[in-house]
């Protein structure tokens, strides 16, 4: 039977009218997701934003930049013609949309905190708007989608809290004897300051105990100007004289220090090195490297008067060693993967330089090494801390920055040992942190010059003559307390 002149095209309009449909659905689900996933990154990258500009806030740093470098670094960059940023103090007028989460004072009588958490010039407003081309969607007359995503930060006001409770000397071992242990016919001074154990170790064997959370043996002196406090018992020894001890008290046990962010550093291509003939100068250029030796990088048979490196990033797999020529290191970064950073007789003279230890052995300082640096940080995820000989050195933690007062820090995953060893001829300031490493400090006559805060897991204190600590809490790190930084929405 044929069909009726008047049916035919039918089918034609029907498939027409199906594949507009399937390309709706279309458009739907392949935009739809696309939207979806940048609305939750664009979501990710405000809340970031608006941590970091809190953190740069109470550091009195520039936090409009902070929020828009952070933005930036995960894609969604200032003022373009698919992304922008905004960021803005809750005070200011006419913000679209309005600051939202920030709590009402109710009580008659509020408390400082209580004020601060209620003030919107301390609320920070991060805004990030995107705009995505659609693709299915431009043949139903959408030709783009956008996003905007708002993350609101509490950036409170910020007392410096030392850590520990400004101990000058630290142990943060909970449970073994003698976490700080005092040996040697020497005399121990902290200036403004004391000492704390953690540990809960208690003798049992009255005045003539040979352990406790504290103890210290031989013809010694100990003066503090604060208190020797300790979580278990102090044990001291029959010849220490502690007269100038002003209280010696058994207090409650503390949480270790936060960890700190430690920095990332990468290298994009070779290093490379050029000489300077005439003045017998090495210079190394930025990049990644086997190995670094002065002595074995110099064109044949040339000698190497001095060694520079030139600002930015070295990523050493192999250790680094340096043996007989100066070295100057002025705005530069050392990532050393495999080996060590070994000064061996050499003078090391830098500013501005942090050197990360991220799967090498560690930092060596030995025989007759001169180490004169000022703003320097040494970060060791792995390997340890050794001085050997007697080295001069002047080493001075940044005064400034996201590591401020920071002079040594190992993360609580790194259980290397630290043994620092100084005279009257060595000056250092900044903390040293490494909560899960044993730390020894050898003092021969170490009368002027140490002004750190020493943080470890244990700590042994050695030497002859005197060991004199000047404990200062604006020279040393101090982060900032976590309850002044908070994400509200």
């Amino acid at each position: 039977m044929r069909p009726k002149a008047q049916e035919r095209g039918q089918a034609l309009v029907i498939i027409a009218l199906a594949a507009v449909g399937l390309f709706g659905f279309s458009a739907l689900a392949i935009d739809g997701s696309r939207v979806f996933s940048d609305r939750r990154n664009a979501q990710n990258a405000a809340d970031t934003s608006a941590l970091s500009a809190a953190l740069a806030k109470i550091r009195q740093q520039n936090y409009v930049s902070a929020a828009e470098l952070r933005a930036a670094e995960n894609g969604y960059p200032k003022d373009t013609a698919r992304t922008d940023v905004e960021v803005n103090l809750c005070n200011v007028t006419g913000l679209n949309p309005p600051c939202q989460g920030i709590p009402v004072i109710t009580s008659a009588h509020p408390t400082t905190e209580e004020l601060a958490r209620a003030s919107t010039t301390n609320y920070i407003q991060v805004k990030i708007t995107s705009i995505l081309p659609a693709t299915f969607g431009r043949i139903v007359g959408r030709n783009e989608f956008t996003n905007i995503l708002t993350a609101i930060a509490y950036a409170g006001p910020v007392e410096p809290k030392p850590l520990v409770d400004g101990y000058a000397i630290a142990a943060m071992e909970r449970h073994d004897w003698d976490a700080i242990n005092h040996t040697g016919n020497f005399n121990l001074d902290i200036n403004n300051s004391g000492i704390f154990s953690n540990s809960d170790y208690a003798s049992t064997t009255g005045n003539g105990c040979q352990h406790g959370s504290m103890s210290s043996s031989g013809n010694a002196v100990i003066s503090v100007d604060t208190a020797i406090h300790t979580v278990g018992t102090f044990c001291s020894g029959n010849n220490t004289d502690l007269t100038h001890v002003p209280d010696i008290t058994q207090v409650s046990a503390i949480e270790d220090p936060p960890t700190v962010d430690i920095p990332h550093f990468s290298c994009s291509g070779g290093g490379s090195t050029s000489y300077d003939a005439t003045n017998f100068i090495l210079t190394y250029h930025a990049g990644s490297f086997g190995k670094i030796d002065p002595d074995t990088d110099a064109p044949p048979g040339k000698y190497v008067r001095e060694a520079h490196f030139s600002p930015g990033t070295y990523c050493i797999g192999n250790g680094a060693s340096f043996n007989g020529a100066p070295v100057v290191a002025d705005g530069v970064r050392f990532l050393v993967t495999g080996g060590a950073f070994t000064l061996n007789g050499s003078n090391l003279t830098c500013n501005d330089m942090m050197i990360h230890v991220n799967g090498g052995s560690g930092l060596s300082f030995s025989a007759t090494s001169h180490i004169y640096c000022n703003n320097v940080t040494f970060f060791l995820t792995t390997g340890g801390v050794t001085w050997n000989g007697n080295p001069e050195y002047r080493l001075y933690a940044p005064t400034g920055g996201d590591y401020e007062g920071l002079l040594f820090y190992m993360p609580p995953s790194n259980s290397s040992a630290i043994n620092i060893r100084g005279n009257a001829t060595c000056e250092m300031t900044g903390t040293i942190l490494a909560v899960s490493s044993p730390i020894t400090v050898n003092g021969n006559n170490w009368t002027n010059g140490l002004n750190s805060q020493i943080i470890g897991d244990t700590v042994r204190l050695e030497g002859n003559g005197n060991m004199v600590i000047n404990y200062n809490p604006d020279d040393q790190y101090n982060p900032p307390d976590p309850s002044s930084i908070m994400l509200t929405k």
